[in-house]
């Protein structure tokens, strides 16, 4: 939460060098499609050694392939199941964001969207109120899975991750950050049956959340949108009102991506 929501300050560069060249060489792969050792040294500017060094490092990840018996280079399943993902998130902001408008001016709080990324949380859309002071939200900026109404994604998150996020450490963050793996784990059942979270501090002393899912035409959960506010702004009889507009955003993002919700019970 910020009064002014500067944006951050740019911090020093961390750049790997190898890393750097493999993925100019990744990308001369894809915008060059059959080209073999030489070419693609050439074009990189790495000597022919480096190149196959690096071009083995991307076909044993699976990003490039070689169509053997022949000697040039293709992207490989790695980059082509990266390259969906991408176009999938691409796809959901551009459905979301005007659901994220429609709502935002409702509740005059900060509305956002965000989809899991490895064992965080990642913000994809947003609409933040003018308010001087308001939940500030930046798209790409990160959070941790275990606390605040991210953990809605965590609930819904392969087992595989589930037990890496706790298995730990449990960063605490305020006195009411989830830190117990036991307690997290009946939580998060609870979370699964509610499809909803409420967080009330915890992972910044002053700031209220909630939470809903958002499911894919085939059911699953693809992202949470959320509302963010002062936790002083958030008495106990708004807290109703903020979670059914939040309800009704996720429904119009979950329709819009192909979702038609459960079928009715039948009657006995």
């Amino acid at each position: 939460m910020t009064k002014t929501a500067p944006a951050d300050e740019d911090g020093p560069s961390y750049l790997v060098a190898a890393a750097d060249r493999a993925l100019h060489l990744l990308s001369l792969v894809g915008d060059n499609p059959g080209l073999g050792l030489s070419e693609l040294g050439r074009l990189s500017g790495n000597s022919k050694a480096r190149t196959f060094r690096l071009l083995q490092t991307l076909e044993a990840a699976g990003f490039v392939r070689q169509r053997l018996p022949e000697t040039d280079y293709w992207l490989g399943p790695a980059a082509l199941r990266l390259s969906l993902q991408a176009a999938a998130q691409l796809d959901i902001v551009r459905l979301a964001q005007p659901v994220l408008d429609a709502i935002g001016p409702h509740c005059d709080e900060t509305v956002q969207l965000r989809v899991r990324q490895g064992l965080e949380s990642l913000c994809i859309a947003k609409w933040e109120t003018g308010r001087i002071v308001r939940y500030h939200a930046e798209v790409g900026r990160r959070s941790p899975l275990h606390a605040g109404a991210s953990k809605l994604l965590l609930a819904h998150a392969p087992p595989a991750v589930q037990q890496a996020v706790l298995k730990g450490p449990l960063e605490r963050f305020t006195e009411t950050t989830p830190t117990d793996a036991a307690s997290l784990v009946t939580l998060l059942e609870r979370l699964r049956q509610e499809d909803h979270c409420i967080s009330r501090g915890e992972v910044a002393p002053e700031a209220f959340s909630v939470g809903v899912t958002v499911r894919d035409a085939t059911g699953q959960v693809v992202a949470a949108l959320l509302i963010a506010a002062p936790l002083v702004r958030v008495p106990p009889e708004r807290e109703a009102s903020l979670l059914a507009l939040a309800r009704e955003g996720a429904a119009q993002l979950s329709q819009a991506l192909g979702h038609v919700g459960a079928p009715p019970l039948a009657k006995e």
